[in-house]
């Protein structure tokens, strides 16, 4: 937190800006989610933070503390959280998330006001913040991608974005870089993705008579040779997941590929489709299958809808990727791009209320020291075993100050 500048000017000030931001580290750690929460608890306990950091005039004031975030450069702040998590865990190598979260109740009072937003670079294995950028709506993230890029290493780490990040551009940097990348195919690329969904019916169709027939010629001879699928069956909550996973290592049947993307060696499709559980007045499972579900529907669902939308009853993505990849592991990358909805925007909206907070002017700055105490809860959970809820580990620290001392006050040992 020193390596951070104080934003005040050169007068004398009360209380150190870094010890400050320790306290609120400390407060978003055992669990007091707002600013006055944060510094309530650490009056209470000042005599055991004082083992460790001077306050030498006691805890803040909130608008001292709201001055203080407000004023802190955004930039340098977060180009000093990543040097800090670049010392705990390793960029090289990984599978590395991209995505951007709105901080909803930050939303400016104006005419036509849309919710700021933040880019966050994740570990998909642990979980871990990587990096933060701001940006001022989700229409900026194809400019932010590129930026937040530039200040990782990313090479030999697998990225994946959503598909607004899906540009030509982006996908010649994370090469240049000496990255891979697994990105989605959607509607805003309407040429690829119809080309995806007409081959993929056609080879789908073709890899099934083939398997009744073995004689049966396919329309596509050279792309059968390379193309794969798998059927992933689940049941999640209130419903079942059906998951067909189709690659073909056959780049050429995009027309994209053999001008804009000549780097592209994978090209897939995924096929989910979600049925809700249903049943009679027994308790019994009356859920209809997959088939009759796809032609008729079922009661919760008259018309199942299809597209290639996250709310879309069967959903339909294209992928490509710059890596030879099997089916299996073209589900994984998707499965675990998306597992950062519950890993990190879940945990950040429903346990530290994000979208709840009303900072404005220092939105980003908070945002970011939401992370630092967020990654330090999920490297306790994970070296500590002690739960697999953000919640009870929150309560650890808050019941357990050797928890605080061991991560925030001695350092944490790296991960590699």
């Amino acid at each position: 937190m020193k390596a951070v500048p104080d934003p005040r000017c050169g007068r004398a000030t009360k209380h150190d800006h870094a010890e400050t931001l320790v306290c609120l580290v400390i407060g978003f750690l055992v669990g007091r989610l707002t600013i006055r929460r944060t510094l309530k608890w650490c009056r209470r306990h000042l005599d055991w933070l004082r083992r460790y950091i001077p306050l030498k005039n006691g805890v803040p004031s909130p608008a001292t503390v709201g001055r203080i975030l407000a004023g802190i450069d955004e930039e340098l702040f977060a180009l000093q959280f990543i040097a800090w998590i670049g010392e705990i865990i390793e960029t090289r190598g990984i599978h590395l998330v991209i995505d951007g979260k709105a901080l909803r109740a930050a939303m400016e009072k104006v005419k036509n006001f849309r919710a700021p937003m933040v880019m966050n670079a994740i570990d998909a294995a642990t979980g871990l913040v990587i990096a933060q950028l701001p940006l001022q709506n989700k229409d900026c993230e194809i400019k932010v991608i590129p930026e937040l890029l530039k200040v990782l290493d990313i090479r030999n780490s697998t990225v994946t974005v959503d598909a607004i990040g899906t540009q030509t551009e982006i996908m010649g940097q994370i090469i240049r870089q000496g990255g891979h990348f697994v990105f989605a195919i959607k509607r805003n690329q309407p040429q690829s993705y119809e080309e995806i969904e007409r081959f993929f019916r056609e080879l789908t169709e073709d890899y099934g008579r083939m398997r009744e027939d073995p004689g049966f010629q396919p329309r596509h001879p050279e792309m059968m040779k390379v193309y794969e699928e798998i059927c992933l069956k689940e049941k999640n909550r209130d419903r079942y997941e059906i998951r067909r996973y189709r690659v073909c290592r056959f780049p050429a049947l995009l027309t994209k590929s053999q001008e804009e993307w000549p780097f592209i060696r994978t090209v897939g499709e995924a096929e989910q489709t979600r049925i809700p559980i249903e049943r009679d007045e027994n308790g019994n499972d009356i859920t209809p299958d997959e088939e009759t579900f796809r032609e008729q529907g079922s009661r919760r669902k008259p018309k199942p809808k299809k597209g290639d939308g996250e709310d879309s009853d069967i959903q339909i993505t294209g992928m490509i990727s710059d890596r030879e990849l099997t089916a299996e592991e073209m589900g994984r990358y998707k499965r675990a791009h998306w597992s950062v909805e519950n890993k990190l925007h879940h945990v950040l909206d429903d346990t530290f209320r994000e979208d709840r907070s009303p900072a404005k002017k220092s939105k980003n700055n908070l945002a970011l020291v939401r992370k630092i105490s967020y990654n330090l809860l999920r490297i306790a959970m994970i070296r500590e075993k002690r739960s697999d809820l953000m919640t009870e580990m929150m309560d650890e620290f808050c019941d357990d100050h050797a928890l605080i001392e061991k991560y925030v006050f001695r350092g944490i040992k790296s991960f590699y």
